[in-house]
């Protein structure tokens, strides 16, 4: 027998429904143009499996079916057919064999992937077996939806989210509904409150939220997130009362509720105007931030922050997070010396904090406790700025 030739195309959600009801209907028909889209079967004698590679596959166009309703682009499903035909006994025996992959939805455009990942996420953690294709219940149980959420997060950044954090999420997901409990294994998630309306206040919804944070772990917090330093998923309030039951110079890392994506930083310290102690937040910083300067060079940059929630020395926290800093000038062929990015508060001055216990010769930057010449409000956000430090000794060039 040659070797059976497998080819992919494919087709929408009705065409799937279709292909189930009448064997024989609809071999040929499609929903989109896919190039690279037939391969060979191989026999692996140690497995005894067939296996077929597609090589270069890509899907050059699609063809979408009439929206139903408020249905988005990106909650359309659709689905790779797979078919094949070959013979046996001389060709005296046909077969004709196909199968349909888990559903995918099709976008044009990056701003679309979150929206699609979470159409992707209800079907393949709530699809029934047997099920017609593409059902899917309108409503979950949160327990279900924590398991997922968990899933996801889990395998995205490796640690899981422990049962505080997964209450967390239940509060603000259910935030919109004034539902005041604390057990919520009860309490039903519709796909609506999911990923179609936004959060109270917000221009985003609870998808877009969470699917934000996991994607700034997996991206620049993963380490940190792995070793139990940062905190995440906690409230402005909580973290408040948590921080004034410490000394100051306390501070916790928590995911931004305003920011798509963004994680702030929470320290107590004494008010220059009042003398009182009391909590500071940071701008939110987002990935485009880490990408100029890490998380734990800009911790590094702060001499405010001393100890990480409850006690534990920054340095400990961080430091292999740190990028490492020379002494001695670099070898420059150009004549011309580096130059680095330094974070600092200019609002708030260091004071009545304990010795920062910073490992002996690590790189500390200076500050002019003095150089503030206003103070913030209390309830709301602090901006850091970027300041430039000369790392090297200066070189004398003629140009």
């Amino acid at each position: 027998m040659n070797p059976p030739q497998v080819k992919a195309t494919i087709v929408s959600e009705a065409q799937a429904k279709n292909l189930l009801n009448d064997n024989n209907l609809g071999m040929n028909e499609t929903s989109g143009d896919i190039l690279n889209n037939c391969g060979v079967m191989e026999y692996h004698k140690e497995s005894g499996n067939l296996t077929v590679t597609f090589r270069n596959m890509s899907l050059k166009r699609i063809r979408r079916a009439d929206r139903r309703g408020s249905e988005f682009v990106t909650e359309e499903k659709f689905t790779i057919l797979f078919q094949s035909t070959f013979s046996i006994a001389s060709g005296e025996l046909v077969f004709q064999v196909r199968t349909m992959s888990l559903p995918v939805v099709v976008i044009v455009h990056g701003n679309q992937e979150s929206n699609a990942l979470a159409t992707v996420l209800w079907d393949n953690a709530f699809a029934e077996p047997g099920r017609i294709p593409f059902a899917v219940p309108d409503r979950v149980a949160w327990p279900d939806m924590g398991k997922a959420l968990n899933s996801k997060f889990m395998s995205a950044n490796g640690r899981s989210l422990s049962l505080e954090n997964l209450n967390y999420l239940a509060q603000k997901a259910f935030s919109g509904q004034n539902i005041q409990i604390d057990d919520y294994s009860t309490i039903q998630l519709s796909w609506s409150t999911f990923n179609r309306d936004p959060l109270p206040g917000r221009n985003f919804t609870f998808w877009k939220w969470f699917h934000g944070v996991q994607e700034l772990t997996r991206k620049h917090l993963r380490g940190p997130w792995n070793d139990g330093s940062i905190m995440g998923f906690v409230t402005r309030s909580q973290a408040q009362d948590l921080l004034l039951s410490r000394p100051n110079g306390n501070f916790l890392l928590r995911f931004s509720d305003s920011e798509i994506g963004g994680v702030t930083i929470a320290w107590s310290g004494d008010d220059p105007q009042t003398g009182t102690s009391q909590v500071w937040n940071l701008q939110p910083f987002t990935g485009e931030d880490f990408n100029i300067r890490s998380l734990a060079d800009r911790i590094q940059d702060l001499p405010h922050l001393i100890y990480l929630y409850p006690d534990i020395p920054k340095d400990n926290a961080f430091r292999s997070y740190y990028t490492p800093m020379s002494d001695q000038p670099l070898p420059s062929n150009n004549g011309y010396v580096g130059s680095v990015l330094v974070s600092r508060i200019p609002q708030i001055p260091v004071t009545n904090c304990p010795d920062n216990p910073s490992t002996p010769g690590s790189y500390t930057p200076q500050y002019d406790p003095q150089s503030p010449s206003s103070c913030p409000p209390s309830c709301g956000s602090i901006q850091s700025d970027i300041g430039i430090s000369n790392m090297q000794e200066p070189m004398m060039n003629d140009g």
